[in-house]
């Protein structure tokens, strides 16, 4: 499981355009939301959530991992030791599951066509799915991990090329752009990005000991996370462009900062660290830059997602210290959820919210499981 649990540290680890006014203003008032439970357990790989409201995660229910996929009224399952770790707007998944030879294997699954090995036919070794675009197209990588591939249901596979070392693809775009990394004594990792008209290109012009990839926009941007040195004492965000390079978006007031997800117009969410230990949630747009986006009055609070209306998401602590789910826009503030329910469960805690998509549909984890947040009004 060792790729799994990589990726699912990294997230755990870790700009809008002109004519949408930096994806920042269009937020508008706060609504009110309406509970849905989901499911129990805890997360084993983040939501991903589409512009209909479907959700793709794995859960750790039983002490066994377990994929899911909820279609708008009912719970599906994928299936169990499944790694549900992409979903795009046709409800198409993309991940990695245990097959019943004990072998992990990267799938796609829709309620149409079942669960279906996109690495078949490729040997008998492990494959990983890592994320899956609008056009059906699956990235990651097989043979062990050593090799990058992509796949499409019209093309079948297709090996990205070699690299002097083991290489996967973690996230690509809907024109197909492919980021990911190669990996350098089992330790280090370096970014490389892939299309049709280049192949495999090693973006890291800053020279970090280690980067990796979080997201590309719509015009083939990378947006990631980088080690400048071994003891340069934390992460630090980046933006990649064709023209560019790699470019180091700074760490604010603090001493590390890094990058958990960008929309296709580059409206990035992360957080920044401090030498105390404290957090901040930040976002970042080309012409807004950096900025801190506060906490409910707490010490720490860290952004997990962004959608193109400006709206981000994610945690914070109050002024107990108690791990409180928010949502922020550039009108409103950094805003409780949990203030913000029309009506709440007995008991129900919104403590990290996880998930949004352009509706400002939410996906939070709770202090008993899983649950979406729909606006009000909304069906």
């Amino acid at each position: 499981m060792g790729l799994l649990r990589h990726g699912l540290l990294l997230l755990l680890a870790m700009g809008g355009t002109a004519t949408a006014q930096e994806e920042g203003r269009a937020g508008g008032a706060h609504a009110r939301y309406e509970v849905v439970k989901l499911l129990p357990g805890t997360i084993a790989t983040y939501p991903r959530i589409n512009a209909s409201g479907q959700v793709a995660v794995s859960m750790v229910i039983d002490g066994r991992v377990r994929g899911f996929f909820y279609d708008g009224a009912a719970i599906r399952r994928l299936g169990a030791t499944v790694y549900a770790n992409g979903l795009n707007d046709a409800g198409q998944v993309a991940g990695t599951a245990l097959n019943k030879s004990g072998v992990e294997r990267a799938f796609v699954w829709s309620t149409r066509s079942g669960m279906r090995d996109p690495t078949a036919g490729a040997g008998a070794g492990a494959s990983y799915g890592m994320a899956i675009n609008g056009r059906g197209v699956v990235t990651g990588s097989y043979q062990g991990g050593a090799r990058p591939f992509r796949w499409s249901a019209a093309g079948g596979l297709q090996d990205l090329g070699s690299t002097p070392d083991p290489a996967g693809g973690r996230v690509l775009n809907d024109d197909g752009v492919i980021a990911g990394v190669s990996t350098i004594d089992d330790e280090t990792t370096r970014v490389f990005a892939w299309t049709r008209e280049r192949g495999l290109q090693d973006i890291d012009t800053l020279g970090s000991v280690e980067s990796n990839p979080v997201a590309v926009g719509a015009g083939g941007e990378v947006a990631g996370n980088r080690l400048a040195s071994w003891d340069d004492g934390g992460d630090r965000p980046f933006l990649w462009t064709q023209a560019g390079g790699m470019r180091d978006l700074g760490i604010g007031r603090g001493s590390t900062a890094w990058v958990n997800a960008m929309t296709p117009g580059l409206h990035i969410a992360g957080a920044i660290g401090y030498p105390d230990g404290r957090q901040r949630a930040m976002s970042w747009t080309r012409r807004g830059g950096m900025r801190e986006l506060g906490t409910l009055g707490g010490r720490t609070s860290v952004a997990r997602a962004v959608n193109a209306r400006g709206q981000v998401v994610g945690f914070a602590e109050n002024g107990a210290g108690a791990m409180r789910a928010f949502v922020w826009s550039d009108s409103g503030g950094m805003r409780d959820l949990n203030r913000l329910l029309r009506r709440t469960p007995p008991g129900l805690v919104l403590e990290n919210a996880l998930a949004i998509n352009d509706s400002g549909v939410i996906v939070a984890s709770t202090n008993t499981g899983l649950v979406l947040l729909r606006p009000e009004g909304m069906r």
